[in-house]
């Protein structure tokens, strides 16, 4: 793990055998946890505890000076992992369950005080740039929409960075991503005509091809009950900011639709993958080997970097990880030009504001700090539990059970089971589509209701966006 946080000095317990200062919680609760944590790894240094559970040595300082609490499920591990002895394990786990539960709500009753006495708030609103919010716990008090509520309550529990990733040193040479050979762009037309644009999408944002390709569809929203035809043939869709985006259409080439049923204008070569960021359009070669962004019009390409595995565009931007060890960049939005996320992960998926990750075992998702984060050691922070695939967008985030069966949706901090996963899952401005085991029925999940509902099908497959009425 690359540098970063706190050294193993006065007041860290950072050699075996050193003990830390006293507790420096704001409550006494908070000092009773800290001196239980300092207790439990008691001769583990910081870097020790910082490799083995993924957590920079500043958490570790911290939690264990009582400056902050230690999430719950990271306590529970920590307690099995030193307590080899049953009957102990059970009894230090009560002990740690009652400690954490009461620190979460002393902590509340501070910060709540803190506010009404015109205290300033320690902390951004959840989701603001650097805002690390705090793992569910079983006594955690619910969130609130009033404002000043969601700020303490969240600032006044917060205790948790959980690394998805050891941060490794920036490669050199042919192994990053933005090494890659740059191959001449593409050219105009090929028919000669001028340079076309991809439409601005507008309706519901939903698409799908039929069953073995036959039709691009596009759903006329609720109530309507139907689908408008809009292309003969497809193999996949892109949908995004940028416009609809298809392959299969005439050839293997990548189409952009023209607003307009049969419509349809070649914008590029095929590629091993597509992605949208904003109104920009990306494509990484056949061979892997290189990636390009559309100029925009007609078939001009511009290379970027590459090669790379696979692409993930959103709302954070674009990212893409390295072919060779799974390593995940972002585009810094010069050719060439990539900047170092963090390591391999099982999968990655992005909201409209943030980038989520799944550990390579699957046992946790982590949230990505964006760049700005001062500690490299500590910009991940802890998000959820076990999933086995991830998916997002405007509407948030979503997961399959690790079971793959079970569509769940992350809210306060923790996974809320809506229904069956399906063959797909698409996610738009404030629904989910499913695309059923069977391919027979697409269903949309309505989140201010939280019901399904049955709005077509036959399909092969699905892609969804949000339009410009901002669906």
């Amino acid at each position: 793990m690359t540098g970063g946080g706190t050294t193993d000095g006065a007041g860290s317990a950072g050699r075996a055998g050193r003990r830390q200062g006293a507790p420096r919680g704001r409550t006494e609760q908070a000092n009773a946890l800290a001196s239980f944590v300092l207790e439990v790894t008691d001769g583990v240094t910081l870097r020790e505890l910082a490799e083995r559970y993924h957590v920079g040595k500043t958490m570790w300082g911290e939690y264990r000076s009582g400056q902050k609490l230690v999430p719950l499920d990271l306590l529970e591990r920590l307690v099995a992992d030193r307590t080899p002895d049953e009957a102990t394990r059970v009894s230090r786990t009560r002990t740690a369950r009652r400690l954490h539960a009461a620190a979460v709500d002393a902590a509340v009753v501070v910060t709540v005080v803190d506010a009404a006495a015109g205290a300033p708030e320690p902390a951004p609103e959840p989701g603001a740039p650097g805002t690390v919010p705090s793992p569910p716990t079983d006594r955690a008090p619910r969130r609130r929409r009033h404002r000043l509520a969601v700020g303490a309550t969240v600032t006044a529990a917060v205790a948790v960075v959980a690394l998805l990733l050891l941060v490794a040193l920036l490669p050199s040479g042919d192994e990053d991503i933005s090494a890659g050979g740059k191959p001449p762009s593409g050219g105009a037309s090929p028919d000669g005509s001028p340079p076309v644009r991809a439409a601005p999408l507008t309706g519901t944002g939903v698409f799908a091809i039929g069953p073995g390709g036959d039709g691009v569809l596009q759903w006329d929203g609720p109530g309507a009950g139907d689908w408008t035809r809009i292309g003969d043939t497809a193999k996949r869709l892109w949908a995004g900011p940028a416009g609809l985006f298809a392959t299969g259409v005439r050839g293997d080439g990548l189409f952009a639709y023209g607003g307009s049923p049969g419509r349809w204008h070649q914008v590029g070569e095929p590629g091993a993958d597509f992605a949208i960021s904003g109104t920009r359009v990306y494509r990484l070669a056949p061979d892997r080997g290189s990636v390009h962004v559309w100029d925009g019009r007609g078939t001009s390409w511009t290379w970027v970097g590459g090669p790379a595995s696979r692409l993930y565009g959103g709302g954070p931007g674009l990212f893409a990880t390295n072919p060779k060890d799974g390593r995940i960049f972002k585009y810094a939005g010069r050719p060439g030009e990539w900047e170092f996320v963090g390591t391999a992960g099982a999968d990655f998926a992005l909201t409209d504001r943030h980038l989520y990750g799944l550990t390579p075992d699957r046992a946790m998702v982590t949230r990505w700090l964006a760049p700005e984060t001062p500690d490299a050691d500590e910009r991940w922070t802890w998000a959820a539990g076990p999933a086995g695939a991830l998916f997002a967008g405007a509407a948030g985030l979503f997961s399959t059970d690790p079971t793959g069966t079970r569509l769940r949706h992350y809210a306060k901090d923790a996974w809320h089971d809506i229904g069956p996963a399906g063959a797909e899952v698409r996610v738009a401005g404030r629904e989910v589509f499913v695309l059923t085991d069977d391919r027979t029925s697409v269903r949309r999940w309505d989140p201010r209701t939280g019901t399904w509902t049955r709005v077509g099908g036959p399909a092969g497959t699905l892609a969804v966006t949000v339009p410009r009425a901002g669906r």
